[in-house]
């Protein structure tokens, strides 16, 4: 969390104004607006969703209800001529004459109820017999003739109420040639050589309009199975045969009704623009609501880029050319509010600060002619100081070989000494390649292995891309030197001085390593203390002048930059590492 929060702190001020008021108006108004909003839309999507599905649940039951209401009583009529001990008796007896039938048959009218049920209105009774002596006519009708048609197969292989919609191509009702029939076996639970089935024909027209009536707001289809059986859509279907339910259509609400042993099912749609949709006035105010709450703190954020922005780009503008000899003054200021005051200002500190530069810029120059003047008398007391200190210890080291020795050797030594005289002598310029800086060193060397013998051994390690780089003269033969004198010459076993050079990705890096006699806590930190801290004070202390020296002298010519550590421990050695940037 520290982390993301940095970084947003550190993206936010490294962009513009304007982009800062674009994100604020992004994340501080925008998207709370949108989720807002979504959350309206949502909502008023939720409510109409269930207003629209409730009002399609409402059609469908009130489908199902007109739909076994209109069914009830037939079957009602149905169960009653089913349970008719005097339409048994006259269906089961054996006629010989057509005259006995029709005796039969006047007696059954005039003593039954056979008038009330005739007039049901729209519903035909019919009754179908395998009695081959009764005649047809009235309701009463011989079976044989029509076990081929697919109403008998199907009402054969039912034990109860069958419901049944057909179609007759050669019917002559003009009305409709559709009919919805309700039909049962009337011998399923008694003993009889003679099969009877009843029929109660319903006129389709009339049985569709209760059912689909004007109070039906939705786009409706009954079906059974694949095949479609009514539907208030596309006009009247009463004298069109049977069609099946189209398999890509699109409905919003699906309902079952289970009846006679069958499923039949209502697909019903609604009539606007789907259940999904808002109505149109929710969708303006939804809309509205969103283009002003997006167009409105858009606008804003123009006007306050114009106010803010754009003005604090004029004054960062006009910061840039500060680097000039001359301020430059704002032409025109708008506006009384803090930014106006800020150029107003501005335009103040201008006209003082020219002033200023004028009247101190002499003074200025004269104060760096004096800097330059200072750091060269400072470079040429450095210079005076080194000469004679090399010189003393090399001469130093002949006197003593001299004496050790029958002088034999001398030659050799005093060829390594004119090679460090000549350097030594040479200051037209303090810098020097590592390359120079390393054989003055391997000189210095060779001619103190000459006094140590076999107790002296070194090793240079080089880097060759680190053989051009530019360092101040006798800096690192200083730390050499160091290490031979108060590491080695202090021991009486044999010792190394290592002397590695190389780069980093950044910085070049000087180790200087001995196996002397190392030092203390107490003097390494004092020894650390004086090579960070390089002054010409120090200096004139007149205490280790040589590390001293050298450490100011890198610091100078790295503006500062150079950093210097020391790792020693006592009987093991000490180790000099020196940092400057490439």
């Amino acid at each position: 969390m520290f982390i993301l929060r940095t970084r947003l702190k550190k993206y936010l001020i490294s962009i513009s104004l304007k982009k800062k008021l674009m994100l604020l108006f992004v994340f501080c108004v925008l998207i709370p607006l949108i989720i807002t909003n979504g959350v309206v839309f949502y909502n008023l999507y939720r409510v109409n969703k269930i207003t629209k599905e409730q009002e399609l649940r409402s059609d469908a039951e009130a489908i199902k209800y007109s739909f076994i209401d209109g069914l009830d009583y037939p079957a009602k009529i149905i169960q009653n001529v089913y349970k008719n001990d005097e339409i048994e008796d006259l269906l089961n007896r054996e006629y010989y004459t057509p005259l006995d039938y029709y005796s039969a048959y006047m007696g059954f009218k005039k003593e039954s109820i056979y008038d009330s049920l005739l007039g049901i209105g729209n519903e035909t009774l019919q009754i179908y017999a395998d009695n081959d002596t009764i005649l047809n006519g009235g309701m009463f009708y011989k079976l044989e003739p029509v076990k081929n048609e697919a109403w008998y197969k199907k009402v054969s292989e039912s034990d109860g109420v069958v419901l049944n919609f057909e179609f007759n191509k050669e019917y002559s009702d003009a009305s409709s040639k559709r009919d919805v029939v309700l039909m049962r076996k009337m011998d399923m639970a008694r003993r009889s050589r003679v099969e009877k089935i009843v029929r109660m024909t319903i006129n389709y027209r009339t049985f569709q309009d209760s059912i689909l009536n004007e109070g039906i707001e939705s786009d409706a289809y009954i079906c059974l199975g694949d095949k479609l059986l009514m539907t208030n859509v596309g006009g009247t279907h009463y004298k069109e045969s049977y069609k099946f339910i189209d398999k890509n259509l699109k409905y919003d609400y699906k309902y079952d009704i289970y009846l006679y042993g069958e499923t039949y099912t209502i697909y019903l749609r609604n009539r606007g623009m789907g259940i999904w949709v808002l109505d149109l006035k929710s969708t303006i105010i939804v809309f509205c609501l969103l283009a002003l709450s997006i167009l409105l703190p858009i606008y804003m954020i123009r006007q306050l880029d114009y106010s803010v922005a754009q003005r604090i780009g004029v004054l960062s503008k006009i910061f840039e050319k500060t680097d000039d000899e001359q301020l430059t003054k704002i032409s025109h200021i708008e506006g009384d509010d803090e930014i106006a005051s800020l150029m107003k200002n501005y335009n103040k500190m201008s006209d003082r600060m020219n002033q200023l530069i004028q009247t101190a810029y002499v003074d200025k120059l004269k104060q760096q002619e004096m800097d330059i003047a200072r750091q060269n008398a400072e470079l040429l007391a450095l210079h005076s100081q080194i000469n004679p200190h090399f010189l003393f210890n090399a001469l130093e080291s002949i006197r003593m070989h001299s004496l050790l020795k029958n002088e034999k050797e001398t030659s050799e030594m005093v060829e390594h000494l004119a090679v460090m005289q000549r350097v030594n002598v040479d200051w037209h310029s303090d810098s020097v390649s590592v390359e120079e800086e390393l054989k003055f060193i391997q000189a210095y060397l060779e001619l103190q292995k000459y006094r140590f013998g076999e107790r002296l051994n070194y090793n240079l390690d080089v880097s060759p891309d680190c053989y051009k780089a530019m360092l101040p003269k006798l800096s690192i033969v200083t730390f050499v030197e160091n290490a031979c004198v108060h590491g080695i010459e202090s021991k009486t076993e044999p010792g190394w001085i290592f002397v590695r050079i190389y780069k980093t990705d950044t910085e070049m890096v000087f180790e200087i390593e001995d196996t002397g006699i190392g030092m203390d806590e107490e003097m390494r930190e004092n020894l650390l203390f004086k090579m960070n801290n390089a002054s010409l004070e120090l200096i004139k202390t007149g205490r280790g002048v040589g590390m001293t020296n050298a450490c100011l002298r890198l610091k100078m010519m790295t503006d500062n930059k150079a950093r210097f550590d020391l790792e020693t421990e006592q009987g093991v050695g000490t180790t000099v590492l020196i940092t400057i940037p490439l």
